[in-house]
């Protein structure tokens, strides 16, 4: 009998351990002079269950948000420069890119970066392509890089694309047995020197998101707050009293 009290103990324990916290209060907050709200949240300020686990953000600014600090995404070396709620798009840069020279470019791989990620690069960009080892001539307009020195260093070559498009440098450079990499960055008309590469990565790049639950916008109005379960994969609307509903508080 009370390995029996002790086993129902045990699990009412687990379940309630389970059960999203939801009382505490997901209101917007500040970051970095940008406003975060569903589906982004605050790591370490704000409760996981705030935003979708896709789109936490780290602050190194004071408590405040006074500062300006671009936040970082999912602990990644992205920095957020802008959030657009109105059409789900994000405008970030790679730390990494922005403090090195345009040689640790050629050892950049988004794909990887954004891997099971809800965010993806928008064809709205423009993109650097950087070559290498080309068997015929690189791409018209290409300028020289000297790399010497970076893991497959030597002489790359750098061009601008007016429209970012992952699929067409790889088809064109791999019939040219090319080493490549691609970086998408903010529209832009022309390079006119490899220096403009420093310019060109601090403006970061768009990113788009179209598959996140919940209509967050209907939630609000209803007099609700949004809130996202990870363990259920759900989205949630808290509402006046202390009621979770699946999408907004007149249900």
């Amino acid at each position: 009998m009370l390995l029996v009290v002790v086993a129902l103990f045990t699990l009412l324990a687990t379940a309630t351990r389970a059960q999203p916290v939801v009382g505490e209060s997901c209101a917007p907050a500040a970051c970095g002079g940008l406003t975060i709200k569903y589906p982004f949240w605050l790591r370490g300020r704000q409760p996981a269950y705030c935003g979708h686990p896709t789109f936490a953000v780290t602050c190194d600014d004071d408590p405040t948000g006074a500062t300006a600090t671009p936040p970082s995404l999912n602990g990644s070396y992205l920095r957020v420069l802008a959030i657009h709620y109105g059409n789900s798009s994000v405008v970030a840069f790679h730390a990494n890119l922005v403090d090195s020279s345009a040689c640790a470019t050629t050892r950049f791989n988004m794909s990887s970066i954004l891997a099971l990620s809800l965010l993806a690069v928008s064809r709205a960009n423009s993109e650097l392509l950087f070559s290498a080892n080309c068997s015929r001539t690189p791409p018209t307009g290409s300028l020289p890089v000297n790399c010497t020195g970076f893991s497959g260093g030597g002489e790359w070559f750098l061009s601008l694309n007016r429209m970012y498009d992952p699929g067409g440098p790889k088809r064109a450079l791999d019939t040219m047995g090319c080493l490549y990499s691609v970086v998408p960055v903010l529209p832009w008309s022309e390079l006119r020197s490899a220096g403009d590469y420093a310019g060109l990565v601090r403006r970061g790049f768009l990113l788009e998101w179209t598959a996140v639950p919940g209509d967050c916008a209907a939630c609000n109005a209803s007099g609700g707050e949004c809130r996202y379960d990870a363990g259920a994969m759900a989205f949630g609307c808290f509402c006046p009293g202390g009621r979770l509903q699946p999408a907004t508080c007149g249900e």
